[in-house]
């Protein structure tokens, strides 16, 4: 096995090797250019054939609404006197000039005028928002005054500047001078935005842009303009604005393009159409002053990330004097006390140099970005294939235990699988897959109850040791990557929703320890769910005390987290009492055979009943309310079916089985390295036109990167319990380990035994003391937040 791991870990080492070499040789030092200004304008395409969703090419856009368009036009960084953005053009432009005229007043209308000026204004107040001037030549008075910088009390110098021209030098030639004109008029401009960005000259704007002469559908034109639109000229006057360096948003042609069927009239676009591309220009415009560079990121286009913080710089410090050490350490004769092992050294370096990759990954310009986008046959194409993948690898256990630790991997792992494939393809707005991936969830949530009840009943160990251990495991990466991240710890989710639980088990099952072998365990359970349904219900969770620690916390999405999952993990300590306490009891039952066949088409029932009932709810938001009581149906129903014989106790996946070894690293590591921007985007290693290559590649980098996360948390949580791991890959900490042998070894026993970690700097027996060293990581852990904050 560690041999595999290894193949495959080296093996998506070398394919990110390659990426990245491919990645630095296609990088800019243009800010312009690696920041994907420029391609916003230039190139993209339609993420499939049914919406009207732009991809740009390499980065991802923010969908701009009102509150987005307030914060641009009036942020306090531009130069320009007014706040509004100026439209001057035909009757194309004033398709745009109504896109963002509606962002800011939805009830604006875009048929009322015709070949006139429009005024729109902030709603409330008397400032202009948008102004459309009528000039299809670009010859008027307020085109002149604009583009000679001559602006007065009567127009205020704009945000933002549309030109736009061509449709009526063809359509009228005889009066506007057809393309002879078209050109002159664009000398002219491009000698005026020329002569603007010399110094001391009046400045036209902000921001000026042009506006592609759009291209027609020749089949829908009328005859007067089908005899006078002719396609090719059009072609060749958006290739002689591009030649002429002038700044045209080209993209909004290939917009038009490739979808003909968004014209009715062969000319003009559905204002769909027209709203994606505005969209566009406020990318343009508006990323650069108004989006927080912060996490979590909303956009990378035009996008400037922020350089990397002290808190990042002294990790990649810490990262190489690891690797130092490393070195150094085959050379040492006597090596200091303080200095860890070098099995714990490697992993400590793979654990450091895996964050700092998901850090350049995530955070850097280096790798391209694409938007999510759900596409059905694509997500059921997925799931087709991972279930060939589990299928082919389907093979005998070594044991047919109910619930045995090779059939809870498997689970955890084609979990997992589901889990990423949804976040990828952005299916949380289908309700009708969203609903069960939140009992995915939930199944997550019942194994944690199920299996620490089965370890605490069966061990009676409720020692801090194995708490501490299992605390560790499951959140030394989403800590680590909150501070190199810059992010929340609540973003990983799951890593503080488990801790709660595991506390939660752990304090029901340590009160009073000997009624858990009585009937009064179940008053315990009964108990502790009631006082967790009033914390929870009550809103008397401590986050008064963590804001005064400077620990911010989301209180709103930490009540959801754990209120939609609440009862199920009680119903995981039910369901292993019930084995535990009446299990010898139930086989010898006269009865349970005929419980045991009625129980296979009963879960069948009740797992058609429960999706009759997700898919027959209005929305995910209603049926949230109603998963809390619904989600053990199908949980129980799945277990059933899973234990329903001898055979398929003892035969699992090896594929699922793997993945569900390494399901904790894959669920918090895809947020930077599988995904991007926060979860908000696919993260691009090869090409962002190549979508399913580089799905593949980077999903195969991502496990690989996974597997060695993987070990490497193991060997740190061990370290930083006082043992250290030899060169064999770490081992999960069971959920549950019931009696085999009254000898038989824990899980951390496993490892072989170093000096403690803080005795090592230390040298003093108190530091031994794990509650001691409880208080001192706390504290770091705080003083860290507050630091790096």
């Amino acid at each position: 096995m560690l041999k595999e791991r290894v193949t495959v870990t080296t093996a998506a080492v070398a394919v990110l090797a390659v990426a990245t070499l491919y990645a630095l040789a296609r990088f800019s030092g243009s800010s312009r250019v690696h920041n994907h200004c420029q391609v916003l304008q230039r190139s993209g395409w339609w993420v499939d054939n049914s919406s009207l969703v732009w991809q740009p090419q390499g980065c991802t856009q923010l969908q701009y609404a009102y509150d987005d368009v307030v914060r641009c036009m009036k942020s306090p960084r531009t130069t320009s006197v007014g706040q509004y953005a100026l439209f001057i053009g035909d009757s194309t432009v004033r398709d745009k000039f109504f896109a963002w005229a509606r962002l800011v007043d939805v009830d604006v209308d875009g048929d009322a005028k015709v070949h006139s000026d429009i005024t729109v204004r902030w709603p409330g107040e008397a400032g202009i928002a948008a102004l459309f001037v009528w000039d299809p030549y670009l010859k008027g008075e307020v085109a002149q005054q604009v583009l000679h910088g001559a602006y007065n009390e009567t127009l205020e110098q704009p945000r933002l500047v549309l030109l736009g021209a061509g449709a009526w030098h063809l359509r009228y030639a005889n009066e506007s001078g057809g393309i002879v004109n078209w050109r002159r008029t664009m000398d002219g401009v491009v000698q005026r935005l020329a002569e603007s960005r010399r110094d001391g000259a009046a400045p036209i704007a902000d921001h000026v842009y042009l506006s592609p002469v759009a291209p027609v559908v020749p089949d829908k034109l009328s005859p007067e303009r089908l005899a006078t639109l002719d396609p090719a000229a059009i072609t060749w006057m958006n290739a002689y604005m591009q030649a002429a360096e002038l700044p045209v948003f080209s993209s909004w042609t290939d917009m038009a393009r490739a979808r003909p069927l968004e014209t009715t009239d062969g000319l003009h676009y559905s204002a769909g159409l027209e709203r994606a591309a505005v969209n566009l220009l406020l990318n343009r415009v508006c990323n650069r002053d108004t989006i927080d560079p912060h996490p979590p990121m909303r956009t990378t286009c035009c996008f400037e990330y922020p350089a990397p913080g002290s808190f990042v710089r002294w990790y990649a410090a810490a990262t190489l004097t690891a690797l130092a050490l490393l070195v150094a350490h085959s050379r040492w004769a006597t090596i200091p006390r303080i200095v860890p092992s070098a099995a714990t050294l490697r992993q400590l370096l793979v654990f450091g140099g895996i964050l700092l990759i998901m850090f350049v990954c995530d955070r850097t310009p280096l790798f391209e970005k694409l938007h999510k986008h759900y596409i059905a046959w694509v997500f059921t194409a997925m799931l087709a294939l991972a279930t060939v993948g589990g299928a082919a690898t389907w093979s005998a256990d070594k044991s047919e235990a109910f619930l045995g630790r090779a059939q809870t991997d498997e689970w955890k792992g084609w979990m997992q699988i589901v889990i990423l494939a949804y976040h990828a393809m952005n299916a949380s707005g289908v309700s009708g897959i969203y609903n069960p991936v939140r009992v995915l969830v939930a199944m997550y949530l019942f194994m944690t109850g199920y299996g620490h009840c089965c370890f605490f009943y069966a061990k009676r160990d409720y020692g801090l040791q194995r708490l501490t251990a299992v605390l560790l495991r499951t959140n030394v990466l989403a800590i680590a990557l909150a501070y190199v991240m810059g992010t929340s710890y609540m973003d990983y989710y799951f890593a503080p929703l488990s801790s709660a639980w595991v506390l939660i088990v752990w304090a029901t099952m340590r009160v009073a320890p000997a009624a858990n072998y009585t009937h009064l365990a179940w008053a315990k359970l009964a108990a502790s769910a009631v006082i967790m349904c009033l914390i929870n219900g009550l809103h008397l969770w401590p986050f008064t005390l963590l804001e005064r620690l400077g620990v911010m916390w989301s209180a709103r999405e930490w009540e959801f987290r754990f209120g939609t999952d609440i009862y199920i993990v009680y119903v995981g300590m039910a369901v292993a009492l019930v084995r535990l306490q009446y299990g010898s009891q139930l086989l010898v039952h006269p009865r349970w055979p005929q419980l045991v066949r009625w129980s296979v088409p009963a879960s069948i029932l009740g797992l058609v009943l429960y999706f009759y009932f997700e898919l027959t709810r209005a929305s995910k938001f209603e049926y949230n309310k109603w998963h809390p009581y619904v989600s053990p149906l199908p949980v129980l129903c799945f277990i059933v079916l899973r234990n329903a014989n001898a055979y398929l106790r003892s035969h699992s996946s090896a594929m699922f089985r793997a993945a569900g070894l390494i399901s904790l690293e894959l669920f918090i590591a895809q947020f930077h390295l599988f995904l991007a921007a926060d979860t908000k985007a696919i993260l691009v290693l090869v090409d962002s036109r190549l979508w399913f290559v580089n799905f593949g590649v980077t999903a195969f980098v991502f496990v690989g990167l996974c597997q060695a996360l993987g070990s490497a948390s193991g060997t740190i949580t061990a370290w930083l319990m006082a043992k250290v791991s030899v060169d064999a890959p770490a081992v999960d900490i069971p959920m549950s380990e019931l009696p085999v042998a009254a000898d038989r070894p824990r899980a951390l026993d496993r490892l072989a035994s170093d000096p403690p970690l803080l005795a090592r700097m230390a040298s003093l027996p108190i530091f031994d003391s794990l509650a001691l060293r409880w208080v001192i990581g706390l504290f770091a852990l705080v003083l860290l937040n507050n630091y790096y904050d």
